[in-house]
This record gives structure tokens, C-alpha cells and sequence, in this order.
């Protein structure tokens, strides 16, 4: 039998230990309203074209809540506007990291590899998006351009191709693919 008084303190101790989770889950809570309203905040400035003073606001937010994905991801996409690719390339990793399957940053970390001339960088990571989601036209599009730009023309020609069965309308498929059909027959000519 166990004395009153080690009951009363095992007792204590779990209220405590209670109390010690609900504000731990309560500060985390408030944490992320605080970094969600800050990265809001944030998003209103990229729209407006205010892309430094977003970043500000996604960097806020990241320290907040460095969890949250979507800070991480719209601020690569400030960073991007902006032309720094490189800090772009590195959030959308973060991103990724906390959200793998999250295919529009593996789609916007390879367009920005693509203006780095990272083609291999930027074939994976829109090989991947496709892989994530084999009917998103743009990935599909995104890496035909890459291939363009590797003079791999019949491998545009079929990426373009996927992206156009997928969306019939999408016009710049349609002008690329063209494009890399012409380079292929004229490759093949010099053959």
C-alpha cells in the first residue's frame, strides 16, 4: 500500500507535468498565428512588388515559427523576383526538407537552377515535381526547356508534348515544341 503522501506528490508532479504541456503547446500555437499573420503580411508586400521589405516579413516569420513551410517558400520566391537565386535555391530546399512532396518548390528550385545553368540541378528537381504529380503541366514544360537548352531537342519535343496533352491551350508549349521539332530535323539534316 502506498503511503498518502507519495500519492499526493505523484499527483502534483502530473499536474505540473500537465501544465508544463499545455503552455509548451499554447506558446507553440501563438508562435505559429504569430508567424501565419507576419507571413501574410509578407505576401501582401510580394504582390505589391516590395519584395525586400517581404523578405523582411518571411524572415520574421521564419524565426517565429521555423517551421513553417510557406514562409520559407514564398520567401524563396521574393528572392527569386529579386534575382538571387542562389538564396532562393536554398529556402526552397528548407521548404522541401520540411515538406517533401511539396512539388511547386521542387518546380520553382529547378527554374532558378536553370538560370544558374545547373541543368542536371534543375532536370532533377522538375523530374521530381513530375514524379510528385505526373499531370503538372508546368513541370513537364519546365523541363522541356531545360533539354532545349541542352540541345536535347527530342527530349523537349516529348516534354512538350506531355505538357500540351495535359493542358491543350498552353500556347508557349506549343511554341517551344515547335521550336525544338525545327532544331531536331535540322540536327538530324547535319547527320
Amino acid at each position: 500500500m502506498t503511503s498518502p503522501c507519495l500519492n499526493c506528490t505523484k499527483n502534483n508532479a502530473m499536474k505540473k507535468l500537465v501544465l508544463i504541456c499545455a503552455q509548451i503547446i499554447l506558446t507553440l500555437s501563438a508562435n505559429a498565428q504569430s508567424a501565419s499573420a507576419i507571413n501574410n503580411k509578407g505576401f501582401r508586400q510580394a504582390k505589391k512588388g516590395n519584395y525586400d521589405r517581404a523578405i523582411e516579413l518571411f524572415t520574421k516569420a521564419v524565426r517565429t515559427d521555423h517551421y513553417f513551410t510557406d514562409a520559407w517558400y514564398n520567401r524563396a520566391l521574393a528572392y527569386s523576383k529579386l534575382g538571387e537565386y542562389s538564396k532562393a535555391i536554398e529556402d526552397y530546399t528548407k521548404a522541401i526538407n520540411l515538406r517533401p512532396h511539396f512539388k511547386m518548390a521542387y518546380n520553382n528550385r529547378g527554374a532558378d537552377r536553370n538560370e544558374l545553368k545547373d541543368y542536371a540541378g534543375a532536370i532533377n528537381d522538375y523530374t521530381k515535381a513530375i514524379e510528385l504529380d505526373s499531370g503538372y503541366a508546368r513541370a513537364w514544360y519546365n523541363r522541356g526547356i531545360v533539354q532545349m537548352n541542352l540541345q536535347e531537342y527530342e527530349k523537349a519535343v516529348s516534354d512538350f508534348t506531355k505538357a500540351i496533352q495535359l493542358e491543350p491551350g498552353y500556347k508557349e508549349a506549343h511554341l517551344n515544341r515547335e521550336i525544338a521539332e525545327r532544331k531536331r530535323i535540322q540536327e538530324n539534316a547535319k547527320q
